[in-house]
């Protein structure tokens, strides 16, 4: 008896011994989307060696820089890097009021919808054009609220969510797995440096000192008694393929000891950390391959991307290659709001006006409007019905001409119903809010309407 009483002692010490070491697994797992395999493991091994005392291999606080490329292996890329879309928009938007503009080849090319010609040369020079077209002239602070007012209303055309949220899980994870261990963490990018600064602290937490990316010369003027940094056209540095270790050694000043890209125009700064570095050292490419949940391409990306001499090589130089659709059990960092791209964010259902154009709305004049899932909208103007027809596309929403009711009211009312009604010819794109608040904003950014939900 007293030997059976044993070994169930023991057995149940074994058991919680057992479990404990799983539950201490699990809560030690900081790379919870990386399904276990070599890649898992390679990071691991790697980060152990270089920041364990006494390890061979490692290595000071202050040595541990990481470089991250940000198109492609922070976030998508597809079907078009996000500051081209960016760039598109904002050409969209100025090309009706600035012939000069309208005029230049690569403009036309864009309208025209010839990527082709976009992406020819060394460093995608039509597209770099682009860039610089859309972004030169204005100040620094302009193009900051520029990008941020995109930033809040323009959407991916495939998975109908803000571009800023297209962040994959897994390096995010990775990111701070890095920072734990007392990495810096650096974003090497060919996008431009300005561009990726304006958030780049809010969505990957690396602040705006730390992101190296395409620059042009700005210029130091003052307007209406302030300071102002104006972008221009001169001197651009284009931060890609052999740019990139230049601009590690002109803006970090330190040799990385991890690099991470998913492209041949990473192939350059994966060589700079790897190839002779006294310390040791890490590369990854992320080798995109689910077409199901993101994108599978290397030799023949959607725009740019293209990953062949890097990936050819890298088993010779003992770089980690992530395939996406094996190594990753999750995509993207808040996987629920993608999961059904159908869904343009709640915007179908009954609406009431709470401002228009900032001059606010009558206590008891409801200005309403109600959006069906085929684009058919109705409503109340305050006075009188009215119907019509809206195209919707990701977030951006444009609404056709209203049929109205002919009643007339009193003239406050008449001239809310003319606020409302006009407004709605101006409007380009929506955002929702965390408050359930309808933004319906212009061409510039600007909210034409705001809206709250009416309950059915």
């Amino acid at each position: 008896m007293k030997k059976r009483v044993k070994m169930l002692v023991v057995l149940s010490l074994t058991i919680i011994g057992m479990m404990a070491m799983t539950l201490s697994s699990v809560a030690a797992d900081r790379l919870p989307s990386w399904n276990g395999g070599a890649t898992k493991r390679a990071i691991v091994d790697f980060i152990n060696n270089v920041t364990e005392e006494g390890s061979p291999g490692f290595v000071p606080p202050s040595e541990r820089i990481a470089v991250f490329d940000n198109d492609g292996t922070l976030w998508s890329e597809a079907p078009l890097p996000f500051q081209a879309a960016f760039a598109f928009d904002e050409v969209k938007r100025r090309v009706p009021t600035e012939p000069a503009l309208a005029a230049d080849p690569m403009v036309k090319a864009m309208l025209a919808g010839d990527i082709g010609k976009l992406l020819e040369g060394k460093h995608h020079d039509g597209l770099m054009k682009i860039l610089a077209l859309t972004h030169a002239g204005m100040t620094t602070e302009e193009f900051d609220r520029r990008v941020n007012q995109w930033a809040e209303s323009a959407s991916h055309p495939r998975f109908k969510r803000p571009y800023l949220e297209l962040t994959y899980q897994p390096m995010q994870e990775l990111l701070d797995y890095l920072r734990a261990h007392q990495f810096e963490c650096f974003i090497v990018s060919g996008g431009g440096a300005d561009f990726m600064r304006v958030w780049s602290e809010r969505v990957y937490e690396i602040p705006p000192q730390n992101v190296v990316g395409s620059t042009a010369r700005v210029r130091y003027e003052m307007r209406d008694g302030k300071p102002v940094l104006v972008k221009t056209l001169d001197q651009l540095f284009v931060d890609d393929k052999e740019g990139k270790p230049v601009g590690i050694h002109q803006f970090i000043g330190r040799r990385p000891i991890a690099c991470f890209g998913n492209s041949d125009g990473d192939q350059a700064m994966l060589e700079y950390t790897t190839i002779g570095n006294p310390h040791p050292s890490f590369g990854l490419i992320v080798h995109h391959t689910d077409a199901e949940r993101e994108y599978a391409y290397d030799e023949k990306p959607p725009a740019s991307g293209k990953l062949t001499t890097a990936l050819d090589v890298a088993p010779r130089r003992g770089w980690t290659v992530v395939d996406m659709k094996k190594d990753w059990n999750e995509i993207w960092s808040n996987p629920d709001a993608a999961s059904n791209a159908d869904d343009p964010r709640g915007l179908f259902g009954k609406w009431l006006a709470e401002d228009i154009a900032g001059k606010g709305v009558l206590d008891r004049a409801q200005s309403t409007l109600e959006i069906e899932p085929d684009g058919a909208v109705g409503g109340s103007t305050s006075v009188n019905r009215y119907r019509g027809q809206a195209t919707i596309d990701g977030n951006a929403i444009s609404f056709g001409p209203l049929i109205t009711t002919r009643r007339a009211g009193p003239p406050a009312m008449m001239e809310q119903e003319s606020r409302f009604t006009e407004a709605f010819s101006r409007v380009t794109s929506f955002r929702i809010d965390e408050s359930d608040l309808l933004y319906l904003t212009d061409g510039d950014g600007n909210d034409v309407l705001r809206l709250s939900r009416l309950e059915d």
